[in-house]
């Protein structure tokens, strides 16, 4: 199948261009993991190091136009199934061997990490990049293939990152954790994006129609890992001690189940789907509680989103502890009874909001210090090429 790439070139001069680092993701779509692939995008020199996406899909995702306005290239290839698992490896070797400028690959696809790491070990691409940004723990039938696919990640990767400890675990292994093997990059954000706004929080609340309400909030996709339908379960025991809360979704995927549950609790009119938004930072600021019960996370940027804005946020204990930056992080055992939930979401409703900014910035979850640090990996004397 042929390659598809788009590019708009940075520089013509060869001994002025910058470092070129491949980086593997799905789709740029907007996801947790690709908002924060483009925060480091927006705010990383590209006279010093361009990065530029392979994806494995060949439609366009929202952001591929931002990347190559930015000098970034966007390529587009055949979907990765495990079906087809071991043609891609050769595919994306022969893709890396037309295109030798590329020394060092980052790989942001957890399990996948293994097919885009042996590929580029096979082209002889020195620098193989493994990002693992979640950290499975249910036992699904999808989840045993994962388990399987991820285990040749740790021969062909060169460099292993992860956005947590337990993310870094479950790819690449406790020993390697414990060996100092595997660089813990956690998930940062904008901080000044969400600075906390009375302004802007009215604003947004006039704008939903919910001045009068108290809000919960989940932004995530509808996926099974996200566990939306152990939140409509929750708020549908707040809604009936408390007629006054509303639940307002940000998010794109199948809801067509969570719509079924929400009608049949009569929720409709209290249950607010609100879409892919591009505006998540000033929503955030309308809400009072920010509810997240997944089965398993890396460290979710929404959930270090909502805290650089202040927000209260009652989560579930099966997410990595490093993403309680502050004291705002309240962690229940999913296990727990519903009136566990309901009463620190209670809690969260009668708590202050604050700014956040300083302490953000002060444990590393600011975009500028990441994207330095990024920066100055690549561009070491110790992966230069």
């Amino acid at each position: 199948m042929e390659l598809h790439s788009e590019h708009k070139e940075l520089k013509t001069d060869k001994e002025d261009e910058p470092m070129k680092v491949l980086t593997i993701v799905c789709q740029m779509i907007r996801g947790g993991l690709e908002s924060r692939l483009m925060d480091v995008i927006r705010n990383i020199d590209y006279s010093r190091v361009q990065i530029d996406v392979f994806t494995y899909r060949q439609e366009k995702g929202i952001f591929d136009d931002e990347i190559m306005l930015r000098g970034g290239k966007v390529f587009y290839n055949p979907p990765l199934t495990v079906k087809n698992m071991f043609w891609y490896t050769k595919y994306f070797r022969d893709f890396l061997r037309e295109h030798p400028e590329y020394k060092i690959i980052h790989a942001h696809q957890n399990a996948w990490c293994s097919v885009f790491c042996k590929g580029a070990f096979l082209a002889g691409v020195p620098v193989r990049i493994a990002h693992s940004r979640s950290a499975v723990s249910t036992f699904t039938k999808e989840n045993f293939v994962k388990n399987i696919i991820k285990l040749p990640t740790r021969k062909y990767a060169t460099h292993f990152f992860a956005v947590s400890k337990k993310a870094g675990v479950w790819l690449f292994g406790e020993k390697a954790v414990a060996d100092g093997l595997v660089h813990v990059w956690p998930n940062a954000v904008e901080v000044t994006k969400f600075t906390f706004n009375k302004q802007i929080r009215a604003q947004v609340r006039q704008d939903l129609g919910l001045t009068e309400k108290k809000i919960m909030m989940h932004v995530g996709n509808f996926t099974p890992p996200k566990n939306h339908e152990f939140l409509i379960k929750i708020f549908s025991e707040m809604a009936r001690r408390d007629n006054n809360i509303d639940l307002v979704l940000v998010g794109g995927g199948d809801r067509a189940r969570l719509d079924k549950i929400v009608s049949e609790q009569n929720l409709n009119e209290r249950v607010h789907f609100l879409g892919v938004r591009d505006d998540v930072p000033k929503l955030l600021q309308g809400a009072d509680v920010f509810v997240f019960p997944s089965f398993f996370e890396g460290l979710p940027g929404a959930v270090v989103e909502a805290q650089a804005a202040g927000l209260p946020c009652i989560i579930s204990d099966s997410i990595a502890e490093e993403v309680c930056i502050t004291s705002l992080v309240k962690q229940i055992s999913l296990d727990s009874p519903l009136d566990v939930w309901c009463k620190e979401i209670e809690t969260g409703f009668q708590t202050a909001r604050c700014d956040t900014g300083k302490e953000m910035r002060d444990k590393g979850f600011d975009i500028e210090s990441q994207v330095n640090l990024l920066m100055d990996f690549y561009t070491s004397q110790e992966i230069h090429i």
